[in-house]
């Protein structure tokens, strides 16, 4: 699973979450339920943290 920040493809379901417009492949849609975005100084950069246990 990835990140990415660019235009949503047409087959992305976009949702807004905190003000900020979100696509959202639709065949990883289920596996980020419970995921929240955070910042990893270790990482440098953007991360999803949360739902360990449904690993993808």
């Amino acid at each position: 699973m990835g990140l990415a920040l660019d235009e949503p493809d047409e087959k992305d379901h976009v949702v807004t979450i905190n003000d900020i417009m979100v696509a959202i492949d639709p065949d990883i849609e289920p596996h980020t339920e419970n995921l929240t975005l955070d910042f990893s100084q270790e990482a440098n950069g953007l991360v999803l943290v949360g739902n360990e246990s449904d690993c993808c």
